[in-house]
């Protein structure tokens, strides 16, 4: 009998995030696969997960390269899935730990529909995606009452951003690092400048919210950083 694959969302970075059944999985699995994004580095999942994991667990390492290039990341997707191929081929239950939220931009889910086509058995274990968790941190609302929510994933690289703010009542900005003197820029033409927050590496230990952050400098952003814009306004 052949093993079963888990996604498993343990949240945007507090430990204290992670839910009950993601702690149950964790602890059931025989194999915990740790996405990395470089042989040398540390991974940040296992980092906010590492406490839920027992000592001792076997750790899948899967490579994944912060790249654009498609051939790169089709062989690391392609590379992950032989590897847990494998696994569930001897009949070991695998639990691939994941920031967020399964189902919202993660590399899991190429995972997923590869192995599940296959025939393997795959489950999504849902998790707090980042913006949800953003939005509480700084202590307002992503959508109420018939508000319209657009959640642009990067920022940087996004054409006819003013479009989305004139069309949604909200909108969340992810990835945007790169990119924060021609968001200013765009937001103050749109008179949005004043109705939106910054959160930086949300529910960890060097967390920042920012309802000022356009005097914040580039180089002073972390990649986990997301703004959230409100037509309605975030004070």
């Amino acid at each position: 009998m052949t093993g079963k694959l888990y996604g498993v969302g343990i949240g945007p970075g507090d430990p204290e995030l992670i839910t009950i059944k993601a702690k149950r999985i964790l602890g059931e699995a025989d194999v915990i696969a740790v996405p990395k994004t470089a042989a040398e580095k540390t991974s940040q999942a296992l980092d906010i997960a590492g406490d839920v994991v027992e000592k001792g667990k076997e750790l899948l390492e899967l490579l994944f390269p912060m790249s654009f290039d498609e051939e790169v990341l089709a062989k690391s997707w392609e590379l992950a899935a032989a590897q847990i191929r494998d696994k569930l081929q001897k009949g070991l239950n695998v639990a691939f730990i994941t920031l967020g939220d399964p189902t919202v931009y993660s590399t899991y889910m190429y995972i997923h529909k590869q192995l599940h086509r296959e025939g393997y058995a795959a489950e999504i274990i849902p998790g707090i995606a980042s913006f949800c968790a953003s939005a509480a941190r700084a202590g307002i609302s992503l959508g109420e009452n018939r508000e319209a929510i657009a959640i642009i994933p990067s920022a940087y690289e996004f054409e006819n951003l003013e479009r989305v703010l004139k069309t949604f009542d909200n909108v969340v900005l992810m990835k945007v690092s790169k990119s924060l003197s021609k968001l200013e820029e765009i937001l103050k033409t749109e008179q949005l400048l004043d109705k939106s927050v910054l959160v930086s590496k949300c529910g960890m230990e060097d967390e920042r919210i920012e309802f000022d952050w356009h005097s914040l400098t580039e180089e002073k952003t972390s990649y986990f950083s997301t703004i959230i814009v409100k037509k309605n306004g975030v004070r």
